[in-house]
């Protein structure tokens, strides 16, 4: 993204001290050129080289003294730093170069994808850095560093390959591709190591990593921290930190429970008594790294939503009470946190320990036909023998034959349609060609007479995506199509 000269002035009425630091640099810029560049080389000089220029440290402290003129400065930065840096890493990162390869997407078409991801991250990123500020964390700058954008980008690189490879998976198996084809997701981790975009990573991940294994080594020697439990995550996970560990190995529960010598009258009640203490381990691990390195928890931290998150995750990954997690299951679904006050699941005081935490409201819709027993009963508030009775006689045509086949009532039915229940339809048998199917057929599938009149006009048609823009709606919002058709890209 060009600067223009007004937004760098604009820059520089906020942090005039950094005026020098802005002629030293175009001066620089200007003494490599060649003598024909002459001085207007220092207009090539633009807001991305100088906040680089400055780096993360001295972007954030700026951040935090201008209360007042923040919100510009924030949006300068998103705009100037974070988002040439993201396209610039999006644009190399290798995944993305093999993903878009083996699907022969044109230059063009590359560049947008990668402009569209690298903008989404930059609004992530701009709202971590927001929420850093707003908690006065110290080391908040971490989240400006080339290291923590790189890692940020690779993650959403891999979560746009697994969207779009599910999405292929369930609506393009007519596209011919090759059936022998493996997940791309599975090929990220072959060269990983050696890829340019991880030597970045990797500095940084190794000094968290050392961190952590010194602060265990603390608990473990600390004679008022119980030890069993950080002895079975040590020997489960190979951290060779305990005479019973070695380091890189990593054991099974069964071995785990022959080694450290577990009580237990069976097999099965040794094993129990593992998971207990497992359990118990990792959340002293958790409140270890929060209390004593919060930069590497807010580095790694997950968020959890709470609309979905089993009881094991509710309480330990956010330190919810049993109490707490049953109020919260009954009374899901939630559209905001500040839900979990209202509903009287939470007194209002533990919200900011929970958002601490990383915990998120997000509401989940939940598929009747594809979804686990243990998400119909905990989503959606199905008893276990109606969950049990759902998945046996699924799939269903439609929401009402859960009232026809009188697993529910209407009013149980409504109640499910507020958590969020929806039903995806199931194929039945393959997909006709929506390229060569008579329209007569494209009326019965349940599609409106014009929309079918207008798909007979237009077609033939090579991709999903010149189908909508043809028709100029959201396909989403006309999911009969998907459902019921597939494109042809060899039709007459």
């Amino acid at each position: 993204m060009l600067t223009s000269q007004g937004q760098i002035e604009e820059l520089l009425e906020l942090a005039p001290d950094w005026r020098q630091i802005f002629e030293s640099l175009c001066r620089d810029v200007i003494a490599r050129s060649d003598e024909k560049a002459g001085s207007g080389q220092a207009k090539s000089v633009g807001l991305f080289e100088l906040f680089e220029k400055l780096g993360a440290k001295s972007l954030y402290k700026k951040a935090q003294l201008l209360k007042d003129h923040r919100e510009i400065f924030l949006t300068l930065v998103r705009n100037y730093y974070l988002q040439p840096l993201a396209t610039r890493m999006v644009g190399n990162n290798q995944h993305l170069k093999r993903f878009f390869a083996q699907r022969r997407i044109a230059q063009d078409e590359q560049k947008r994808h990668a402009l569209s991801i690298a903008t989404e991250l930059a609004e992530k990123l701009d709202g971590a850095v927001r929420k850093q500020i707003q908690q006065g964390a110290e080391d908040g700058f971490k989240v400006l560093l080339p290291a923590y954008v790189q890692r940020s980008v690779h993650n959403q690189a891999i979560d746009y390959i697994r969207e779009e490879w599910d999405w292929e998976k369930t609506t393009l198996q007519d596209l011919n591709l090759d059936p022998d084809q493996e997940d791309p997701r599975q090929n990220t981790a072959d060269d990983s190591q050696y890829m340019p975009e991880n030597q970045a990573i990797s500095g940084e991940q190794v000094v968290q990593l050392n961190q952590l294994r010194s602060m265990l080594q603390k608990m473990l020697d600390d004679k008022n921290i119980q030890k069993d439990p950080l002895e079975v995550v040590d020997c489960m996970f190979g951290l060779g930190l305990t005479k019973n560990s070695v380091a890189g190995k990593e054991l099974t529960m069964r071995e785990c429970c022959d080694v450290l010598r577990l009580s237990g009258d069976t097999q099965a009640r040794k094993i129990a008594r593992c998971q207990v203490l497992l359990d118990k381990g990792l959340s002293m691990v958790r409140e270890g790294i929060r209390q004593n390195l919060p930069g590497i928890a807010d580095c790694w931290q997950k968020e959890t939503n709470v609309n979905r998150a089993s009881r094991r995750e509710l309480n330990q990954q956010l330190g919810m009470t049993e109490s707490e997690v049953e109020r919260l299951i009954l009374s899901r679904q939630y559209k905001k946190l500040l839900d979990l006050v209202q509903k009287a699941v939470l007194k209002e005081g533990r919200l900011k320990e929970l958002e601490a935490k990383g915990a998120v409201a997000a509401f989940v819709p939940v598929d009747i036909n594809s979804a686990t027993n243990r998400d119909l009963m905990d989503i959606l508030g199905m008893n276990k023998d109606v969950a049990q009775k759902v998945c046996q006689m699924r799939p269903f045509p439609h929401l009402s034959h859960l009232v026809e086949l009188k697993l529910v009532n209407e009013a149980a039915l409504k109640a499910l349609l507020e958590r969020g229940a929806v039903l995806k339809l199931v194929e039945s048998g393959k997909r006709k060609d929506i390229n060569a199917v008579p329209l007569d057929e494209l009326v019965k599938s349940g599609l409106e007479s014009g929309l079918a009149k207008r798909i007979e006009r237009g077609r033939p048609f090579g991709t999903w995506a010149e189908l909508e823009d043809y028709l100029q709606i959201d396909l989403n919002k006309e999911p009969l199509l998907r459902q019921n058709f597939c494109l042809g890209i060899f039709s007459d």
